[in-house]
């Protein structure tokens, strides 16, 4: 029923199906919010950190048991194996393809096995990670089927900004000695931000997401300076909406505080002025991500009116003594 063969790269015809897979996938799932996979991923061939893996799965369209119909990339994973060799899968199925079977007869072919010497189908991964974004009804039966745990979850928060059921919100004050400077566009690599992400002591799999989403600029930034001019802190947000359950969402990014900065409500009154400038340019409802064992996190977020709208799980194949890294 399915074909698949292991690529250093894809090429050609073969790369173009896929990046189409891909975009088509990703649209398709925006509103729900499940896992997506860019088109850098798929072009990736690997580098000093690693190796990388393709596997383009493939079908006679439509699922024809006839010979003669043509065959097409239904389903598209890409393993990633660090220097550890913990290998991180990203997987989607293209939207015509979904709930016929596709993926747990991969898994049935495939095997999870990662205890071989050259690892899980000859890659050196010695264990298995990946993602599932948002309350996926597959992956929950998938992991159930093959009593595949998981090892790590994150939350998306969500805070009505406008509507019947939006609460108040009003800009807190600033600590003494501290101001907020003016909202502007995040610059990549901007050295000033770089330096508050260096100095806040995050956990490593937060520190490397949240280093590798500020590199490539976009956004707004608003930060909070001492009476020197360094920057203590800054929360990271957008006004750039997307349509969800029929409102206009945004996400805040990022919050991050410096270790001295921390224990001064700073983080509160930083992420109060992001929603409050959000609900000024027209957002219904903003989203954010937080670790649920981040008490401190949770406790803020509650307090601001934030609700939990999904609960996200990285499953793990195989055993490793590194931390599961925060998804993007």
């Amino acid at each position: 029923m399915i074909t698949y063969d292991w690529r250093p790269e894809l090429t050609g015809a073969e790369l173009d199906e896929v990046l189409q897979l891909v975009s088509d996938a990703a649209e398709y799932d925006e509103e729900a919010g499940f896992s997506s996979i860019d088109a850098d991923t798929v072009r990736g061939t690997g580098g000093n950190a690693g190796t990388v893996a393709h596997l383009p799965i493939k079908a006679r369209r439509d699922l024809s048991p006839l010979e003669d119909v043509p065959m097409v990339i239904v389903a598209y994973l890409h393993l990633s194996v660090d220097a550890d060799g913990v290998g991180t899968v990203s997987y989607v199925v293209h939207p015509d393809y979904r709930s016929r079977g596709i993926t747990t007869l991969l898994v049935e072919e495939i095997g999870l096995d990662v205890t071989r010497a050259d690892g899980w189908e000859h890659t050196g991964a010695s264990a298995l990670r990946c993602w599932a974004y948002a309350t996926h009804p597959a992956s929950g039966r998938l992991t159930r089927r093959f009593g595949i745990p998981a090892v790590r979850r994150q939350w998306t928060l969500a805070r009505h900004l406008a509507g019947p059921f939006a609460l108040p919100l009003d800009e807190t004050g600033v600590p003494d000695r501290v101001a907020l400077a003016a909202p502007r566009d995040l610059a990549a690599d901007d050295p000033e931000i770089g330096r508050v992400v260096s100095a806040a002591q995050l956990p490593e799999r937060h520190h490397d997401r949240v280093s590798a989403d500020l590199r490539r600029g976009g956004g707004t930034v608003i930060e909070a300076r001492d009476e020197s001019g360094d920057v203590l802190g800054f929360v990271w947000y957008t006004t750039e909406h997307r349509m969800h359950l029929e409102l206009r969402t945004a996400p805040v990014h990022a919050l991050v505080l410096s270790e001295k900065a921390r224990g001064l409500g700073l983080g509160t009154t930083l992420l109060t002025a992001a929603l409050v400038r959000q609900r000024g340019s027209g957002i219904q409802v903003s989203q954010l991500r937080i670790d649920p064992d981040d008490a401190g996190a949770v406790r803020m977020c509650r307090l601001l009116a934030f609700e939990q709208e999904d609960v996200h799980s990285c499953y793990q194949v195989g055993t490793s003594t590194s931390p599961p890294p925060a998804f993007r």
